[in-house]
């Protein structure tokens, strides 16, 4: 099969078409930043010995139990993919259903976050977009939208790991054998430290008087069985019950607005092989072509690819068709459309050349997908700010049981 021009290509004749689909790559702009300050159990306050010592295990037990409860929490400090990526300035409120607000800074540039019911966004300008390793064909429709992300893009996944259960769970599971914990100060309020396995690079402190968790400090914070997770130094803090509120607001405000338009970087997408024009007698033409994963990783993302032509002619003006359809990694998807320039029957006809562009682009979410999603927000935020009306709402008290089991 011929390779596709990347700009226009014309068939045989009688008619021509052009497939258009403009990619434009982005170099990586990456940058150094020193961590020797920022590790995990650096740059703190020295240490004052504790007058009392305490048994780690009951306080790290009872702070965990209290986190683990709480209906959200709001996180502010740095996170790092690895030893070597930039830190990034991370300010985030997570519920306890895993919807998720706030903003990510990389350098200078910064992206609002939004998460719910697993779906992850950024809107973020495009200085933010040419530090990414992203190219699509569509890659120049990011800045200032909301661009459907992994959390591995953005360094951090809030509804893996910083939900109050999933991050209690995360820390229970580095709970040391014993031990006591060392009361310091921190940032002028008295905190117990508690080393978790790994010593001074995974440790958690808890406040002397409030019995809940102040900061941790992670060398990789990730759900058991995870292959990898960020570096992370966050402070913690707990959220009103009108800051949660307003998370939930917001994601409602932009599923009703700001999703509909939403693009999709998760995958590269590109076009597979020669686009195809076709037409018959009377003037309907159809366009078809294949769209493909270009990274070749294959994995189970799938995203949702868009196709819009547009077909041209002198005398017969111009005429659109899109056509849209689901992309699973490492495999093809078809995109067909056509219009019909409903040409009337001639004594004496006359050909037509059909000139067309097709562009290939992505979408974060579909219509319907989004209409489950505000509908799923609206019951997690019920669910959230009202537990005890959520939880009488059945003979078993859980807000999840029916009578059929459904």
């Amino acid at each position: 099969m011929s390779p596709v021009h990347p700009s226009r290509r014309r068939p045989s004749r009688p008619v021509r078409f052009a497939a258009a689909a403009a990619v434009l790559a982005l170099g990586t702009a990456g940058c150094s930043i020193d961590l020797s300050d920022w590790r995990p159990g650096g740059g703190g306050d020295e240490p004052s010995p504790s007058p009392t010592p305490v048994e780690a295990g009951p306080l790290l037990d009872t702070a965990l139990e209290t986190l683990g409860a709480a209906p959200a929490v709001s996180v502010q400090g740095q996170i790092a993919a690895s030893e070597e990526a930039a830190v990034s300035e991370t300010a985030l409120t997570v519920t306890d259903a895993g919807a998720a607000h706030g903003t990510v800074q990389q350098s200078e540039n910064e992206a609002e976050v939004l998460q719910a019911d697993g779906h992850l966004f950024v809107n973020a300008p495009d200085e933010y977009w040419l530090d990414q390793d992203v190219a699509n064909p569509d890659t120049d429709q990011y800045a200032g939208a909301w661009v459907r992300v992994t959390g591995a893009q953005l360094g951090i996944d809030p509804a893996a790991v910083l939900t109050p259960a999933s991050l209690a769970e995360i820390l229970r599971g580095m709970a040391p054998d014993g031990g006591d914990a060392v009361l310091e100060n921190l940032d002028g309020t008295s905190a117990y430290r508690v080393d978790l396995e790994g010593g001074e690079r995974n440790r958690v402190w808890i406040g002397e008087d409030s019995g809940q968790v102040m900061r941790i400090e992670i060398e990789r914070l990730a759900p058991e069985g995870a292959d990898s997770g960020p570096r992370t130094r966050l402070d913690f803090t707990t959220p009103e019950t009108a800051d949660i509120e307003g998370v939930y607001d917001d994601i409602l405000a932009a599923a009703e607005d700001g999703l509909a338009g939403s693009r999709d970087a998760r995958l590269p997408v590109d076009w597979d092989g020669q686009l195809d024009l076709s037409c018959e007698t009377g003037g309907a033409c159809t366009v078809t072509g294949k769209a493909t994963d270009a990274s070749g990783s294959g994995g189970d993302t799938t995203v949702l690819v868009r196709m819009d032509a547009t077909l041209t002619n002198e005398e017969l003006g111009e005429q659109t068709c899109d056509d849209t359809a689901s992309l699973k990694a490492g495999e093809t998807a078809e995109l067909s459309c056509g219009v019909d320039y409903d040409l009337a029957p001639s004594a004496e006809p006359q050909e037509y050349e059909i000139s067309g562009d097709a562009l290939l682009s992505t979408r974060g979410i579909s219509g319907d997908a989004r209409e489950e999603l505000i509908s799923t927000v609206e019951d997690q935020r019920e669910a959230t700010l009202n537990p005890e009306d959520e939880a009488s709402a059945s003979p078993s008290g859980s807000p999840s049981a029916s009578p059929s089991g459904n």
